[in-house]
């Protein structure tokens, strides 16, 4: 199986050869895991710049990455087995292209999410996603809710809509010992920082906010972060490297999650790291965020913009150290079973290798390999819980 996968990881992105040396001395999480395992040739932004031939390369430095990403996947595709982009902005006008040109190549798109903050990203999405449901062999998606506002409102079959647990490397994200002297909160999209800023600001609880420049973009959540008046001393904010960022978890007793209102998972990428860590979560409560976290056995959920509320569950968990421990070895107990790289990766290898083949899915749209392993472990996790 040979996969064309469209991903961005970014302009200043190392070789290959070297992202490899970073994984190998533990520098990096271990994202070729996956690329080794479906023999995938990445078109990400390095291949722009380095694969194609001159006329097209020099072209692309005129355009935006997207769109140069799927003029190039058009030119390539026929030497590839199967198509999985990871990139939303360019998989789905590529199903679009694909359809009305009548390329019939096997074509999986992994959906971070359909709604979001950002209206009009939401309704451009939708609009994608009717016009090529019935063209993309399939779609792979983290959220339940999400999976449901696919099936009952796009009309999307739920053999198409796979649900498959989102892994985190939890080689990389693992228990380090540390004098917690602080806390921290990561992220960026749909965040409330406000709330955290004004739940802290009567504390003096150290606080870092891992919290930047994403690929050239600066959300509005940071924007209004950082026009925060009379922003507290011992709250700094700055985005952190992965190593850097491993070493900022272990340091906290605990990590704060504080989102917008959201139907979407948002804050996913962060509370699956901060848990490897073997971290308490404290995350404020949204329809989309609930997959993951145990209130009271893994993590603590709180009302969206509730200052209070999350200022009580800060000072209870800062003061209590072996509360903290207890949940926190709870969390990366579950991350081992539920949310690690391994069955990640395995699960993305079957949905291609079935979409390949030919093969379908059972009537709930989880595949059998995958996800149906995750659900066992998810209910074995939770009876050992209770």
């Amino acid at each position: 199986m040979k996969t064309l996968y469209i991903i961005s990881k970014g302009m200043n992105k190392v070789a290959e050869e070297e992202m490899k040396k970073l994984e190998e001395t533990d520098k990096i999480p271990r994202a070729s895991l996956l690329e080794c395992a479906i023999s995938a040739e990445l078109l990400d932004e390095r291949y722009l710049e380095d694969k194609p031939p001159r006329l097209r390369k020099f072209l692309y430095k005129l355009l935006p990455v997207s769109l140069a990403q799927l003029i190039e996947a058009l030119y390539i595709m026929n030497r590839f087995d199967v198509i999985l982009s990871h990139k939303e902005k360019v998989g789905l006008p590529l199903a679009l292209f694909m359809k009305y040109l009548g390329i019939n190549k096997p074509h999986v798109v992994i959906i971070s999410r359909i709604t979001s903050v950002d209206e009009k990203k939401s309704r451009q999405k939708r609009w994608f996603l009717k016009h090529t449901k019935d063209t993309i062999s399939r779609f792979i998606i983290w959220s339940s809710i999400q999976r449901k506002i696919a099936i009952e409102e796009l009309n999307i079959t739920p053999e198409k809509m796979i649900l498959v647990k989102r892994g985190t490397d939890q080689e990389f994200w693992r228990p380090e010992t540390r004098q917690t002297d602080m806390i921290c909160s990561v992220g960026m999209e749909a965040r409330d920082y406000p709330t955290l800023v004004e739940a802290l600001r009567p504390l003096n609880i150290h606080c870092h906010i891992a919290s930047g420049i994403a690929r050239g973009e600066v959300f509005n959540t940071v924007k209004k972060l950082r026009s925060i008046p009379d922003l507290p001393e011992y709250i700094s904010v700055g985005k952190k490297k992965p190593a850097d960022l491993r070493e900022l978890y272990a340091r906290s007793r605990f990590v704060v999650v504080p989102l917008l209102p959201t139907d979407s998972d948002n804050g996913l990428t962060s509370i699956l790291e901060s848990m490897a860590m073997g971290k308490t979560v404290i995350c404020s409560k949204s329809e989309g965020q609930i997959d993951v976290i145990q209130d009271g056995v893994t993590g603590i959920l709180v009302p969206q913009g509730d200052v209070e509320a999350m200022r009580l569950a800060i000072l209870e968990l800062w003061n209590d150290p072996l509360r903290c421990k207890t949940m926190g070895e709870a969390a990366r107990k579950y991350i081992e079973e539920v949310h690690n790289i391994e069955q990640f990766v395995d699960s993305i290898k079957k949905e291609l290798e079935f979409t390949l083949n030919g093969k379908h899915k059972n009537q709930s749209g989880l595949s059998k390999p995958g996800n149906n392993f995750s659900k066992v472990k998810l209910n074995s996790y939770q009876e050992s819980s209770k």
